[in-house]
Protein backbone atom coordinates (compact mmCIF):
# COMPACT_ATOMS: atom_id res chain seq x y z
CA UNK A 1 0.00 0.00 0.00
CA UNK A 2 3.12 2.43 0.33
CA UNK A 3 4.33 1.56 -2.66
CA UNK A 4 1.36 2.51 -4.51
CA UNK A 5 0.70 5.70 -2.40
CA UNK A 6 4.42 6.90 -2.78
CA UNK A 7 3.89 5.98 -6.79
CA UNK A 8 0.90 8.21 -6.78
CA UNK A 9 2.85 10.81 -4.95
CA UNK A 10 5.40 11.11 -7.48
CA UNK A 11 3.46 11.07 -10.33
CA UNK A 12 1.45 14.32 -8.68
CA UNK A 13 4.71 15.46 -8.00
CA UNK A 14 5.97 14.91 -11.71
CA UNK A 15 3.02 16.74 -13.22
CA UNK A 16 3.18 20.00 -11.17
CA UNK A 17 6.46 20.16 -11.98
CA UNK A 18 6.30 19.83 -15.40
CA UNK A 19 3.21 22.68 -15.14
CA UNK A 20 0.55 20.43 -17.21
CA UNK A 21 -2.37 22.05 -16.80
CA UNK A 22 -4.58 18.13 -17.54
CA UNK A 23 -4.11 14.83 -19.01
CA UNK A 24 -5.72 14.35 -22.66
CA UNK A 25 -7.25 11.54 -24.72
CA UNK A 26 -6.80 13.51 -28.01
CA UNK A 27 -5.77 11.26 -30.91
CA UNK A 28 -3.51 12.95 -33.46
CA UNK A 29 -1.08 11.97 -35.62
CA UNK A 30 1.71 15.23 -36.63
CA UNK A 31 3.37 12.13 -38.95
CA UNK A 32 0.04 11.10 -41.03
CA UNK A 33 -1.44 14.94 -40.91
CA UNK A 34 2.10 16.40 -42.57
CA UNK A 35 2.69 13.02 -44.81
CA UNK A 36 -0.56 11.89 -45.94
CA UNK A 37 -2.31 15.58 -45.79
CA UNK A 38 0.41 17.92 -46.86
CA UNK A 39 -0.51 20.10 -43.93
CA UNK A 40 1.77 23.05 -42.96
CA UNK A 41 2.67 23.80 -39.10
CA UNK A 42 0.79 27.27 -39.88
CA UNK A 43 -2.06 25.29 -40.79
CA UNK A 44 -2.98 24.09 -37.15
CA UNK A 45 -0.44 26.65 -35.70
CA UNK A 46 -1.28 30.41 -36.44
CA UNK A 47 -1.11 32.07 -33.70
CA UNK A 48 3.24 31.52 -33.90
CA UNK A 49 3.29 34.74 -36.27
CA UNK A 50 1.88 36.77 -33.83
CA UNK A 51 2.95 35.09 -30.70
CA UNK A 52 5.32 37.49 -28.21
CA UNK A 53 5.57 34.80 -24.90
CA UNK A 54 6.00 31.80 -25.18
CA UNK A 55 2.87 31.51 -22.25
CA UNK A 56 0.31 32.08 -25.25
CA UNK A 57 -1.06 29.09 -26.12
CA UNK A 58 -0.21 28.43 -29.60
CA UNK A 59 -2.22 25.29 -29.91
CA UNK A 60 -5.15 24.55 -32.06
CA UNK A 61 -8.81 25.06 -31.05
CA UNK A 62 -11.41 22.28 -32.30
CA UNK A 63 -12.52 24.98 -35.18
CA UNK A 64 -9.26 24.50 -36.60
CA UNK A 65 -9.72 21.19 -36.94
CA UNK A 66 -13.19 21.85 -38.63
CA UNK A 67 -11.16 23.69 -41.32
CA UNK A 68 -10.29 20.74 -42.68
CA UNK A 69 -12.94 18.11 -41.51
CA UNK A 70 -17.02 18.30 -41.36
CA UNK A 71 -18.02 19.39 -38.52
CA UNK A 72 -21.66 17.66 -38.82
CA UNK A 73 -20.21 14.67 -40.24
CA UNK A 74 -17.14 13.53 -37.85
CA UNK A 75 -17.44 11.44 -35.25
CA UNK A 76 -16.22 12.36 -31.94
CA UNK A 77 -14.01 9.44 -31.46
CA UNK A 78 -11.98 10.26 -34.36
CA UNK A 79 -9.89 12.31 -32.88
CA UNK A 80 -11.26 12.02 -28.78
CA UNK A 81 -10.82 8.24 -27.25
CA UNK A 82 -13.02 8.97 -24.46
CA UNK A 83 -15.55 11.35 -26.08
CA UNK A 84 -17.39 11.65 -22.41
CA UNK A 85 -14.15 13.07 -20.83
CA UNK A 86 -12.96 14.71 -23.34
CA UNK A 87 -9.57 17.45 -22.68
CA UNK A 88 -7.33 19.43 -23.78
CA UNK A 89 -3.51 18.25 -24.65
CA UNK A 90 -1.42 18.81 -21.58
CA UNK A 91 0.73 22.02 -21.97
CA UNK A 92 3.80 23.93 -20.14
CA UNK A 93 2.12 26.75 -18.36
CA UNK A 94 4.64 27.77 -16.19
CA UNK A 95 7.58 28.92 -18.25
CA UNK A 96 9.68 31.82 -17.35
CA UNK A 97 11.72 32.16 -20.29
CA UNK A 98 11.15 35.11 -22.50
CA UNK A 99 10.64 33.99 -26.03
CA UNK A 100 9.04 35.64 -29.28
CA UNK A 101 7.67 32.89 -31.86
CA UNK A 102 6.76 36.54 -34.00
CA UNK A 103 10.69 37.24 -34.00
CA UNK A 104 11.80 33.45 -34.86
CA UNK A 105 9.42 32.09 -37.65
CA UNK A 106 9.64 32.79 -41.26
CA UNK A 107 9.13 29.81 -42.86
CA UNK A 108 8.10 26.09 -42.20
CA UNK A 109 11.56 24.99 -41.54
CA UNK A 110 12.05 27.61 -38.89
CA UNK A 111 9.39 25.41 -36.41
CA UNK A 112 11.33 22.41 -36.88
CA UNK A 113 14.71 23.89 -36.03
CA UNK A 114 13.15 23.77 -32.67
CA UNK A 115 10.77 21.43 -32.88
CA UNK A 116 12.76 18.82 -34.70
CA UNK A 117 11.06 15.36 -35.36
CA UNK A 118 8.03 16.73 -34.53
CA UNK A 119 6.67 15.85 -37.59
CA UNK A 120 7.32 12.21 -37.08
CA UNK A 121 5.31 11.61 -34.11
CA UNK A 122 2.00 9.48 -33.84
CA UNK A 123 0.97 10.83 -30.79
CA UNK A 124 0.27 14.53 -29.65
CA UNK A 125 3.71 15.89 -28.60
CA UNK A 126 2.12 17.87 -25.18
CA UNK A 127 5.87 19.31 -23.18
CA UNK A 128 8.11 16.19 -24.97
CA UNK A 129 8.82 19.10 -27.73
CA UNK A 130 9.36 22.21 -25.90
CA UNK A 131 13.09 22.57 -27.02
CA UNK A 132 15.52 22.66 -23.95
CA UNK A 133 17.94 25.95 -22.96
CA UNK A 134 20.58 24.22 -24.83
CA UNK A 135 18.29 24.59 -28.25
CA UNK A 136 18.66 28.19 -27.93
CA UNK A 137 22.28 28.54 -28.15
CA UNK A 138 23.20 26.47 -31.04
CA UNK A 139 21.90 29.94 -32.67
CA UNK A 140 23.00 32.55 -30.55
CA UNK A 141 25.45 31.47 -29.17
CA UNK A 142 27.06 29.94 -25.23
CA UNK A 143 26.91 32.33 -22.25
CA UNK A 144 28.84 31.83 -18.69
CA UNK A 145 26.58 32.74 -15.89
CA UNK A 146 29.34 33.28 -13.77
CA UNK A 147 31.23 35.82 -16.41
CA UNK A 148 27.87 37.51 -17.91
CA UNK A 149 25.28 36.84 -15.32
CA UNK A 150 23.16 39.21 -17.21
CA UNK A 151 23.48 37.91 -20.39
CA UNK A 152 20.89 35.35 -19.31
CA UNK A 153 18.25 38.07 -18.66
CA UNK A 154 17.94 38.28 -21.99
CA UNK A 155 16.10 35.19 -22.44
CA UNK A 156 15.21 34.74 -18.48
CA UNK A 157 13.06 36.91 -16.03
CA UNK A 158 14.62 38.60 -13.60
CA UNK A 159 13.36 35.75 -10.99
CA UNK A 160 14.15 32.66 -12.63
CA UNK A 161 15.65 30.46 -10.45
CA UNK A 162 19.29 30.23 -12.05
CA UNK A 163 20.71 28.07 -10.06
CA UNK A 164 19.69 24.20 -10.41
CA UNK A 165 18.25 21.79 -7.53
CA UNK A 166 20.83 19.50 -7.49
CA UNK A 167 23.44 22.92 -7.05
CA UNK A 168 23.72 21.85 -3.22
CA UNK A 169 26.29 22.28 -0.45
CA UNK A 170 28.11 19.27 -1.50
CA UNK A 171 27.69 20.30 -5.05
CA UNK A 172 31.57 20.99 -5.96
CA UNK A 173 32.46 17.40 -4.35
CA UNK A 174 29.98 15.52 -6.47
CA UNK A 175 29.54 17.58 -9.73
CA UNK A 176 32.60 15.54 -11.43
CA UNK A 177 29.80 12.44 -11.94
CA UNK A 178 26.92 14.73 -13.68
CA UNK A 179 29.55 16.45 -15.74
CA UNK A 180 30.92 12.87 -17.30
CA UNK A 181 26.84 12.21 -17.78
CA UNK A 182 25.56 15.03 -18.69
CA UNK A 183 28.25 17.46 -20.41
CA UNK A 184 25.65 19.23 -22.51
CA UNK A 185 23.72 20.21 -19.03
CA UNK A 186 26.47 22.38 -17.53
CA UNK A 187 27.54 24.15 -21.01
CA UNK A 188 24.39 25.69 -20.97
CA UNK A 189 25.62 28.20 -18.03
CA UNK A 190 29.48 27.07 -17.86
CA UNK A 191 31.81 27.46 -20.46
CA UNK A 192 35.42 25.26 -20.38
CA UNK A 193 37.29 28.60 -19.25
CA UNK A 194 35.53 28.12 -15.80
CA UNK A 195 36.23 24.34 -15.39
CA UNK A 196 39.87 25.17 -16.00
CA UNK A 197 39.94 27.66 -13.01
CA UNK A 198 39.66 25.08 -11.05
CA UNK A 199 40.95 21.90 -12.56
CA UNK A 200 44.39 23.22 -14.25
CA UNK A 201 47.33 25.12 -12.74
CA UNK A 202 48.91 25.16 -9.20
CA UNK A 203 46.11 24.00 -7.40
CA UNK A 204 47.27 20.83 -5.62
CA UNK A 205 46.19 21.82 -2.13
CA UNK A 206 42.38 23.62 -2.98
CA UNK A 207 39.35 23.34 -5.43
CA UNK A 208 40.34 20.30 -7.68
CA UNK A 209 42.16 18.64 -5.45
CA UNK A 210 41.55 17.83 -1.18
CA UNK A 211 43.79 19.52 1.10
CA UNK A 212 47.65 18.32 1.88
CA UNK A 213 47.24 16.49 -1.66
CA UNK A 214 50.62 18.40 -2.41
CA UNK A 215 52.39 15.77 -0.33
CA UNK A 216 50.48 12.77 -1.42
CA UNK A 217 49.85 13.24 -4.94
CA UNK A 218 53.31 11.57 -5.99
CA UNK A 219 51.82 8.04 -5.14
CA UNK A 220 48.45 8.69 -7.39
CA UNK A 221 50.83 9.75 -10.24
CA UNK A 222 53.19 6.81 -9.69
CA UNK A 223 49.99 4.00 -10.14
CA UNK A 224 48.15 6.55 -12.50
CA UNK A 225 49.59 8.57 -14.21
CA UNK A 226 46.94 8.94 -16.99
CA UNK A 227 44.95 10.08 -14.74
CA UNK A 228 47.23 13.14 -14.11
CA UNK A 229 47.76 13.96 -17.59
CA UNK A 230 43.80 14.85 -18.29
CA UNK A 231 44.34 18.07 -16.82
CA UNK A 232 48.09 18.16 -16.52
CA UNK A 233 49.22 17.19 -19.99
CA UNK A 234 52.67 19.27 -20.39
CA UNK A 235 55.41 17.79 -18.17
CA UNK A 236 56.81 21.19 -17.72
CA UNK A 237 53.41 21.23 -14.87
CA UNK A 238 55.65 18.60 -12.62
CA UNK A 239 58.96 19.98 -14.07
CA UNK A 240 58.70 23.24 -12.37
CA UNK A 241 57.72 22.57 -9.33
CA UNK A 242 60.20 19.68 -8.70
CA UNK A 243 62.79 22.02 -9.13
CA UNK A 244 61.53 24.75 -7.30
CA UNK A 245 60.55 22.81 -4.48
CA UNK A 246 64.24 20.89 -4.75
CA UNK A 247 61.68 18.03 -5.50
CA UNK A 248 64.05 14.81 -6.30
CA UNK A 249 64.79 10.99 -6.40
CA UNK A 250 65.38 9.79 -3.40
CA UNK A 251 68.83 8.56 -4.98
CA UNK A 252 69.87 12.01 -5.70
CA UNK A 253 70.49 12.54 -1.99
CA UNK A 254 73.22 9.93 -1.72
CA UNK A 255 76.79 11.16 -0.80
CA UNK A 256 78.41 8.82 -3.94
CA UNK A 257 75.68 10.46 -6.78
CA UNK A 258 78.10 13.31 -8.08
CA UNK A 259 80.95 13.82 -5.64
CA UNK A 260 83.38 11.16 -6.87
CA UNK A 261 86.12 11.44 -9.51
CA UNK A 262 84.82 8.54 -11.62
CA UNK A 263 81.11 10.74 -11.64
CA UNK A 264 79.68 8.69 -9.02
CA UNK A 265 76.12 6.79 -8.96
CA UNK A 266 74.90 9.60 -11.32
CA UNK A 267 77.25 8.93 -14.62
CA UNK A 268 75.99 4.74 -14.18
CA UNK A 269 72.66 5.94 -14.42
CA UNK A 270 72.98 7.94 -17.38
CA UNK A 271 75.18 5.54 -19.31
CA UNK A 272 72.63 2.55 -18.26
CA UNK A 273 69.16 4.32 -18.68
CA UNK A 274 69.85 8.61 -20.18
CA UNK A 275 66.04 8.04 -20.31
CA UNK A 276 65.54 8.29 -16.73
CA UNK A 277 67.57 11.46 -16.46
CA UNK A 278 65.52 13.74 -19.47
CA UNK A 279 62.77 12.78 -17.77
CA UNK A 280 63.53 15.86 -15.93
CA UNK A 281 66.82 16.98 -17.25
CA UNK A 282 65.27 18.47 -20.83
CA UNK A 283 66.00 21.33 -22.46
CA UNK A 284 62.39 21.17 -23.44
CA UNK A 285 61.84 22.03 -20.07
CA UNK A 286 64.39 23.71 -18.13
CA UNK A 287 68.40 24.62 -18.52
CA UNK A 288 70.25 21.19 -19.25
CA UNK A 289 71.62 21.05 -15.63
CA UNK A 290 74.37 17.87 -17.50
CA UNK A 291 76.20 21.39 -19.09
CA UNK A 292 76.61 23.23 -15.94
CA UNK A 293 79.00 20.83 -15.05
CA UNK A 294 80.37 19.07 -17.88
CA UNK A 295 80.86 22.10 -19.72
CA UNK A 296 83.98 22.45 -17.58
CA UNK A 297 85.24 19.30 -18.19
CA UNK A 298 85.89 20.79 -22.06
CA UNK A 299 87.17 23.92 -21.47
CA UNK A 300 89.81 22.31 -18.98
CA UNK A 301 90.62 19.84 -21.67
Amino acid sequence: MKKILLLILACIACWIILGFSQQSDLIFSHKYHTEETGAKCADCHQAVFTSMSPKDNLLPAMQTCYSCHDEKETECKVCHSDPEAAGEVPRVVSLQAKFAHQRHVKSEEDCKTCHAGIELQNSPSGAKQVPGSGKCTECHGSVDFNEDPASCLVCHEQNHPFKPADHTMVWQKNHGLTAQLKTDACGHCHQNTYCIQCHEGDNLDRLAHPLNYKTIHGIDARVNKENCLTCHQESAFCIECHQTEMVMPRNHAYANWTNTDDGGMHKRQAESDLDYCMSCHNDSYAANVCIECHQNEVDED
